[in-house]
């Protein structure tokens, strides 16, 4: 019986060290290569499939300097007001603390950081076995990417319209034009179907999605400029 259970906690520390390890190298390797497929990408494809919906994905990277420096101050107003200077987390609400306009947006109190590791990283699914994994890997992205490539990514890799990820696929799925094209009230209606991208259509809103675009580019006045690679 000892030598079965010390087997067992070997292979547990094989399994354990190879998921770091395999965890770290992707962390690393998207830093600096597009991230064209996500695990999220990935079950809603194969949700579609099976549900036997002929609706295709859309998705194309971009650099960050081909989006319309509209679009993250208006994903930062809806979704994470503190993105530029918090360490990935916001547990104390201090967003909604700090500027009241965002409590009529906030669901819940997941940040930019969190959502980009959950969708590149993890299956779709709440549950707690998730959420430690989100918090390890959003620890990872914010010490080894930074803000800029979190946004980048998050930009390229976020659901905005049923089974559209990213800013070129929305922006000529909707608009007809490239993402780095896109004006600051079509940037804040984008960032305002994210909530809910199977449901709310930034191509035909309803009288809530236009409510939620006029909150964000009142909030958006009061973003940091970003500049980054928008020379």
């Amino acid at each position: 019986m000892k030598k079965v259970g010390k087997k067992i906690l070997i292979w547990t520390r094989n399994i354990i060290l190879l998921f770091f390890a395999l965890s770290l190298f992707f962390v690393l390797l998207y830093k600096y290569v597009p991230v064209r497929h996500t695990l999220h990408i990935f079950a809603k494809n194969i949700s579609l499939r099976l549900s036997g919906e002929k609706t295709h994905i859309k998705h194309q990277w971009l650099p960050l300097s081909e989006i319309s420096s509209n679009l993250p101050q208006a994903v930062i107003a809806s979704e994470d007001y503190l993105f530029l200077i918090h360490n990935g987390f916001d547990f104390d609400n201090s967003s909604l603390n700090l500027h009241k306009g965002a409590r009529a947006l906030y669901l819940d109190n997941t940040t930019i950081s969190q959502q980009t590791a959950r969708n590149v990283f993890l299956f779709p699914g709440k549950n707690y076995f998730n959420t430690i994994l989100e918090t390890y890997f959003t620890i990872l992205i914010e010490f080894v990417w930074g803000k800029e490539r979190i946004m980048e990514v998050y930009l390229n890799s976020i659901e905005m319209g049923n089974a559209i990820f990213g800013a070129e696929a929305i922006a000529i799925n909707n608009f007809n034009r490239p993402a780095i094209e896109l004006d600051k009230s079509e940037c804040a209606l984008i960032a305002a179907s994210i909530i809910n991208p199977t449901e709310l259509d930034s191509a035909e809103p309803d009288m809530y999605l236009l409510r939620r675009q006029a909150k964000i580019m009142g909030i958006m006045e009061d973003v940091i400029v970003i500049e980054w690679n928008y020379k």
